[in-house]
């Protein structure tokens, strides 16, 4: 048996449905990997996606910057703020103007 990393798959009932399309070739390949892992088909399948998605998740949640880029970026963030005379103006005109969504 072959380690897989695993999710931890949403608890309660499985409602929604999905179908796909395969090559023959691809199924096979699914079976086989399938039985290599001890899992059903449709766990293998629904475990793989998941994993997928976490991925995707992870990688949108990061910001990489080269060392260079993130040392210029923090030193600003850590500057002290800087007074605009015409932003200062326009904020202390739009006071009242705007309110947050409910």
């Amino acid at each position: 048996m072959f380690a897989i990393p695993e999710t931890t798959p949403t608890a309660g009932k499985m409602e929604a449905r999905k179908e796909l399309r395969l090559h023959r070739a691809d199924e096979e390949r699914i079976k086989a990997a399938a039985a290599a892992t001890g899992l059903q088909e449709a766990d293998f399948i629904r475990q793989a996606a998941l994993l997928r998605a976490q991925e995707v998740e992870q990688r949108m949640s990061l910001s990489i910057l080269p060392t260079e880029a993130f040392e210029a970026f923090r030193k600003a963030v850590e500057a002290p703020g800087k007074v605009v005379p015409g932003l200062a103006r326009a904020a202390e005109a739009s006071k009242g103007l705007l309110k947050d969504a409910d």
